[in-house]
């Protein structure tokens, strides 16, 4: 018995890893308030102490005040930290890949990580300057259903 739960746990994260499906915050709130500014990125891609970090510092997020109530921003800092990169529900190919360095950090952006670097390492300066791009911030630009915490590679579109 205990061989095929072995088994089926193994199974089910390859798979989750070839898929890139990673789980995303229960609450609506999430994306209706982070993915109107931009792409509300799965929480599985920076460590918990980074999301800590963000949410901490939302009357300074980037040049802009995106600050929530203290209800609302509690609860969506709780969701994302328990949905983080170094957490049971994290992806073992991206925590794998990110290293043991750079998860012990609070970095804030996922594309300075180097799962990100090693997805992306073909894609050429000229398809990022697109205009229907135009950041690497921009992960809905390529991958339509990444507020959904869906990444995988057979739903990506890159705009001309």
């Amino acid at each position: 018995m205990r061989a095929s739960l072995i088994a089926f746990s193994l199974l089910a994260s390859t798979t989750a890893a070839a898929e890139a499906v990673l789980p995303m915050p229960s609450s609506p709130l999430y994306v209706s308030e982070c993915g109107s500014c931009h792409t509300a990125y799965a929480p599985g891609y920076l460590p918990a102490r980074s999301w800590a970090r963000l949410m901490s510092e939302l009357n300074r997020h980037f040049g802009e005040d995106a600050s929530l109530k203290a209800a609302e921003r509690d609860l969506l800092t709780a969701q994302l930290q328990s949905l983080a990169l170094d957490t049971s529900y994290a992806n073992p190919a991206i925590a794998a890949r990110n290293g043991g360095a750079w998860a012990s950090e609070a970095p804030l952006r996922l594309s300075t990580s180097p799962f990100f670097h090693y997805m992306h390492d073909e894609v050429p300066d000229s398809i990022w300057a697109r205009p229907q791009i135009a950041s690497k911030a921009n992960c809905v630009a390529c991958h339509p259903h990444a507020d959904q915490g869906r990444y995988s590679e057979s739903e990506i579109r890159i705009p001309k």
